[in-house]
């Protein structure tokens, strides 16, 4: 590994001391933390470990989220969730997460090389991710955050691309939450504090406001429609176009846009109420025998 500005190799060694792990290399390095390849010295496997740097763990409720972001993902298990295999605080109390080495790339980078995705694949993924988040809402956690940079699309050698949401570092506990959910963090997040991405956050998180499994519908939705579409739709223009107006390939079903435009409502009550039920009208819309058209080309 080289060495760069953050945690050198010799610090990333020690706080691996102690543990079945050997750094390999860098994989990222944000404001708050780094992220490395490391190897299980007995198993020979490989990981991704996320350090939080020493400066953010001493910022107040910064590391309790790490640990509840750990918690999460290690108690969702579920496929399309990247998954937590271990979690410790190093001598200098910096929290260390080691979860599955993910390789290939987020949705975000997807659609920058492509802008737009035929519907056919566009509803597979959509259907993993919520396939996901509707694991993750049944332990009463809500993302929060979802957007495609938190969409990894994983390859497996063999396999078809797998998707994995990452990132429940803003996750919210409801206060319903089954007793094998973790608990929320020490330090939550205060009224009024807007939480998550603006693009593709809730009118209600926008605002600050309590959310609850509907944000996220509402976040999803409104990837799918960035999948289809190419663009984000701007909800002050007046007219909202259909995604099918901009969509390619030649299968696009017909009722698409009717789930599209309902997950991204903008009054929580008139959305779909779980992702189970977002779900379940994008797997009707992948088993339907009904004709089809294809989009008009813009």
């Amino acid at each position: 590994m080289s060495e760069r500005p953050g945690f050198s190799p010799d610090e990333l060694s020690a706080v691996l001391a102690g543990h079945p792990y050997v750094a390999r290399r860098l994989i990222g390095r944000g404001g708050a933390g780094t992220v490395c390849e490391v190897e299980h010295t007995f198993l020979g496997r490989r990981f991704a470990c996320k350090v939080l740097h020493r400066q953010a763990a001493d910022q107040p409720g910064l590391a309790d989220r790490l640990r509840v972001e750990a918690q999460v993902m290690g108690r969702v298990r579920h496929p399309n969730v990247v998954d937590v295999v271990d979690f410790w605080l190093s001598a200098e109390g910096a929290p260390c997460v080691v979860m599955e080495l993910l390789r290939g790339r987020n949705l975000h980078e997807e659609m920058r090389a492509r802008r737009r995705m035929p519907a056919v694949e566009a509803l597979e993924f959509a259907a993993q991710a919520l396939s996901g988040l509707a694991a993750a809402h049944a332990l009463g956690i809500v993302h929060r955050d979802i957007k495609p940079e938190n969409l990894f699309l994983h390859e497996r050698p063999g396999f078809e691309r797998v998707l994995k949401i990452l990132d429940f570092g803003w996750a919210r506990i409801l206060p319903d939450a089954p007793a094998r959910t973790p608990s929320a963090p020490q330090l939550p997040t205060k009224t009024g504090a807007s939480v998550g991405s603006p693009l593709f956050q809730s009118p209600e998180g926008a605002r600050g406001e309590k959310v609850d499994a509907r944000a996220d519908v509402f976040s999803l939705g409104l990837v799918l429609y960035a999948l289809l579409g190419g663009f984000i739709p701007d909800f002050h223009a007046g007219h909202l176009p259909l995604p099918s107006e901009y969509a390619e390939g030649d299968w696009y079903p017909l009722a698409l846009d009717d789930v599209v435009l309902r997950a991204i409502q903008v009054r929580p009550e008139a959305r779909f109420q779980t992702a189970q039920e977002f779900l379940s009208a994008i797997q009707s819309l992948r088993r339907a025998s009904s004709p089809s058209r294809p989009p008009p080309k813009c």
